[in-house]
């Protein structure tokens, strides 16, 4: 069961968990600049006391298997009591997985064993503070994480892996330049939707997005454009919402076609969601009952599109998409794949062989290979 702190300010509760945990040793994972950027080194300095800190933050943007490692070995020579993530998604997955690896694997050999053996996990890690300062991946609220090995991406999941505790402070995203702010954004609402629609989705998962998306919808520009931060509030409570969403659903067909757009194109998760999802109000919508993934059935499915279509304020999914693409536009991000794809003039046989299948299974309708290859050619 985790322990949430959310709103203006709570990073000040810091003190308390430590205080608790009677912490003398802390392990803190950090981005390379954003912990200082986001305003978190000087407001977590006071609280830290006189704990005695090591800090690790030289890890790639997208956690790879040799980062755990080094993150790995970190904790064994330090023997932290507490660890205390603090930054984006990556900052905190990369705290997530060394954590739990630390607290099972010994010899380098079982590390990449490890990653497909989470059936192993018999034991918690060390407790774990998360503590995101962009309003997105909702990663603090998750129980997998994401890993590299080589070219190819594993997702890491285990009821040990979600965090003991998270801090959602608004407060520590209000720096993010504009353009974060809309990759978070749409990472944010695209989770919450793909949530909706997910095969595994569920009442719960459902009650968690439906609030992320009305939140999102009404605020994401504000708080992009003109920074405001009332609205810059509200994104992190919908980005939380949207992760708890996930935990339950798990994500569908946007996000598994967006893994090699960010690793083969260079765009940032979030923005590599987004230029597919609109499309998928579109997919989604052309099935017949064999076409469906979801046993719910057609009646299940067509509501559950239907009430989708209300929260958007449209009346079919061709407006829906065409306000997507607004959106995205409002908060200035570039909206052609086909455009960034000529331009980086790339393979898509690359792309095609990283697709994530498992996700492609969780979406609501079977996408098929010539759906896919339409979205970029």
């Amino acid at each position: 069961m985790q322990t949430e702190f959310i709103g203006k300010n709570s990073l000040n509760n810091i003190k308390k968990i430590i205080s608790d945990l009677d912490a003398k040793k802390i392990l803190l994972v950090t981005g390379k600049d954003s912990y200082k950027k986001s305003g978190s080194e000087k407001k977590l300095f006071e609280s830290l006391g006189d704990t005695v800190i090591e800090r690790f933050f030289d890890f790639e943007a997208n956690p790879n298997i040799k980062d755990v490692q080094v993150g790995i070995g970190i904790i064994s020579s330090f023997k932290p009591d507490l660890i205390i993530a603090i930054g984006g998604g990556s900052v905190i997955d990369i705290a997530k997985l060394i954590n739990i690896f630390a607290a099972h694997v010994i010899k380098e050999k079982e590390i990449y064993e490890f990653v497909n053996k989470s059936e192993s996990v018999n034991k918690p890690g060390l407790p774990l503070v998360a503590i995101p300062t962009t309003s997105g991946t909702g990663s603090e609220a998750t129980h997998f994480a994401v890993v590299y090995i080589g070219n190819k991406k594993y997702s890491f999941a285990h009821k040990y892996v979600l965090p003991d505790f998270s801090i959602i402070d608004p407060s520590l995203s209000y720096s993010n330049p504009a353009y974060i702010k809309a990759c978070s954004g749409f990472d944010a609402l695209s989770q919450a939707i793909e949530s909706f629609w997910a095969v595994g989705s569920t009442e719960e998962s459902r009650g968690y997005s439906r609030e992320a998306i009305r939140i999102i919808l009404s605020s994401i520009e504000m708080a992009v454009v003109e920074s405001d931060e009332k609205s810059m509030d509200r994104m992190s409570l919908a980005a939380n919402l949207a992760g708890k969403a996930i935990n339950i659903s798990k994500t569908t067909a946007a996000h598994a076609v967006s893994y090699p757009i960010t690793k083969f194109l260079d765009i940032p998760h979030g923005h590599a969601v987004a230029l597919t999802l609109g499309s998928f109000f579109v997919i989604n919508s052309n099935y017949s009952e064999s076409q469906l993934n979801d046993v719910r059935g057609i009646d299940y499915f067509d509501n559950i599109s239907k009430e989708l279509l209300n929260l958007f304020d449209c009346s079919g999914p061709k407006q829906a998409s065409e306000k997507w693409s607004q959106i995205m536009t409002n908060v200035g991000l570039e909206t052609n794949l086909r455009s960034i794809f000529r331009k980086k003039n790339i393979d898509y046989d690359l792309i095609n062989k990283e697709i994530n299948l498992e996700r492609l299974n969780n979406n609501p309708v079977k996408v098929n290979s010539s759906q896919i290859e339409d979205l970029f050619k």
